[in-house]
């Protein structure tokens, strides 16, 4: 079945500015699908990464003994400005607490507690000092390529926007044989042709999830250059008045003189209250202003992950227990839903583990588009028409990419080794495993791109990598901290064992497909050779009977 297609001329324009806006982006945006796709489980892998949170989930804490035990042992902690907690779940049962340290009489130092409320006892990060766990925070800053210094970002979000163009030139270019060629999908002929065939096959199957990515991620970034012109248009130029809206507890004001005064439990029983107000939500968050003055205000975050705009802001007076915002699901504004519906949809935080699930695969697949790209780029160049030299550089080019995107693989499951395996009480603790992660990245594509002369071996290498790390994360797991996977199951700590069991069937998929590499490899040599030695036992008879 054909479809009517675009006339020649804007067919070869589109087709030459596919490829080449493809192959520009190419290992930068499967390093933010790659790493984007770990980033969905984040939280779920948080108890792996940090042994302390694998503690039963605490229903009840005493906020304000936590601030106060803070305050107690560091006299800087400036408790009149904003306090941010993160409550714990059964993800994360810490309890994380983010404030202000008073460095002299103008500058502030911002610091992070992760609260344990089974021992009653935190640990306290200053600055860039970093958390106690890596991975998550690692994977998540990868994405927006936030690693490369003041622009990481901004070319994320570049690559997102050319992604969006390549995505729709792809589709009006194959959109005349489109359905022939999904129907007509065969892993025979010669590589251009499955190459081509299953690079369209499977961004046929996730262009609306790539469509959706690359506008929700272009958006995501650049949503401070798209509310400008609002800014500009709707409040004359005042930022203070669009971002009021954005979050209205920011423009509630509290008086610097205002007289202390201490609020003994009340953060707790407020929240209580919300609670039995708001049965069909959970909190996700407080923010407290003026902890310990008389005008406290306290912020809380509601949510409920299986909605996609079930988020809601309320903020209340602790003096008299007065809601002076009530923004609830069906009562936001426009703008205040697209924004926070846009970060939900982006990120799968709406459907569980299932839509994420959904996403992880799709991701994958996209990442295959990626590299079948990169190879019908090669393989379409692999003509008479081009030198040796030029198919040389071709072919240097592709091994580069292709190093870059396949390395990721063993190096992330070799990042899930470092975070066991490096001293978590280190306050460099960040640093190092960050620094061997990227470095043995770096080592492993140079390795890959200068060393390995062809794509299988690289392909062979990959896996054998891939096979020795991933089965090596439950064992380390379990030596460093006495957690096996049948351990784990009896305690109930099923993220911990989802964790484990992930990489070690990661680890058996790749030997299992080292294995069909090999065994098809030999069989192709055993079928060359039998066909060699059988045309050279028909010479004679030919010859005699001549």
């Amino acid at each position: 079945m054909k479809l009517k297609g675009l006339p020649n001329r804007a067919y070869n324009i589109l087709f030459h500015t596919h490829t080449v806006s493809g192959i520009a982006i190419s290992f930068a945006l499967y390093v933010i699908f790659f790493a984007g796709a770990f980033t969905l489980f984040r939280n779920e892998f948080y108890q792996w990464e940090n042994p302390e949170a694998r503690i039963p989930l605490v229903k009840t804490i005493d906020y304000n003994a936590v601030v106060d035990q803070i305050k107690a042992e560091n006299p800087a902690f400036k408790t009149e400005n904003d306090i941010r907690m993160v409550l714990p779940t059964e993800a994360n049962p810490l309890l994380l607490v983010r404030g202000q340290l008073s460095k002299n009489k103008k500058e502030v130092e911002y610091f992070e507690a992760i609260y344990n409320p089974v021992k009653k006892t935190y640990t306290l990060s200053k600055g860039n000092e970093g958390a106690a766990s890596t991975i998550g925070e690692t994977l998540f800053r990868l994405h927006y390529l936030q690693q490369i210094p003041a622009v990481g970002m901004y070319l994320a979000g570049l690559v997102a926007l050319f992604f969006a163009f390549a995505s729709i030139t792809g589709l009006l270019i194959h959109w005349r044989n489109i359905f022939s060629k999904f129907y007509g999908f065969s892993l025979k002929g010669s590589w251009k042709q499955i190459w081509t065939n299953s690079h369209t096959v499977f961004g046929l199957l996730g262009l609306p999830f790539q469509l959706m990515y690359a506008i929700t991620g272009t958006f995501y970034i650049f949503s401070i250059l798209i509310l400008i012109p609002g800014v500009l248009a709707f409040y004359g130029g005042n930022q203070k008045k669009a971002l009021d809206i954005l979050r209205p507890d920011g423009a509630i004001v509290l008086k610097d003189s205002s007289p202390q005064k201490s609020y003994k439990g009340a953060v707790l029983k407020t929240i209580s209250q919300l609670e039995k107000e708001n049965p069909d939500f959970g909190i996700s968050s407080l923010s407290i202003r003026h902890y310990d003055r008389e005008d406290a205000i306290l912020t809380a975050r509601i949510s409920k992950s299986e909605n996609f705009t079930g988020n809601g802001m309320i903020t209340v007076s602790l003096k008299d227990g007065k809601k002076l915002i009530n923004i609830i699901p069906g009562s936001k504004t426009y703008v205040q839903s697209v924004l926070e519906g846009i970060g939900r949809l982006h990120f799968g935080e709406f459907g569980g583990i299932f839509l994420k699930t959904i996403y992880f695969i799709l991701a994958l697949f996209t990442c295959f588009v990626i590299l079948s790209g990169v190879l019908i780029w090669k393989e379409a160049r692999n003509k008479k028409e081009y030198t040796a030299k030029q198919k040389k550089f071709h072919h240097r080019v592709t091994m580069w990419y292709l190093s870059v995107c396949l390395m990721m693989l063993p190096a992330i499951a070799l990042l899930f080794i470092l975070e066991q395996t490096i001293a978590l009480n280190s306050h460099r603790h960040t640093f190092y495993v960050n620094t061997a992660f990227f470095s043995i990245w770096f080592l492993l594509t140079i390795r890959g791109a200068t060393g390995l002369k062809e794509e299988r071996k690289l392909m062979k290498f990959t896996l054998i990598l891939l096979g020795i790390f991933s089965v090596f994360i439950p064992l380390i797991n379990g030596l460093m901290t006495g957690d096996w996977i049948w351990t784990s199951a009896v305690q109930g700590n099923f993220y911990v064992m989802g964790v484990d069991l992930f990489w070690l069937v990661t680890g058996i998929v790749s030997f299992g497909i080292l294995y069909l590499m090999d065994r098809n490899s030999n069989r192709a040599i055993s079928l060359k050779g039998s066909l060699n030695s059988s045309s050279i036992r028909q010479k004679p008879a030919n010859k005699a009977e001549v």
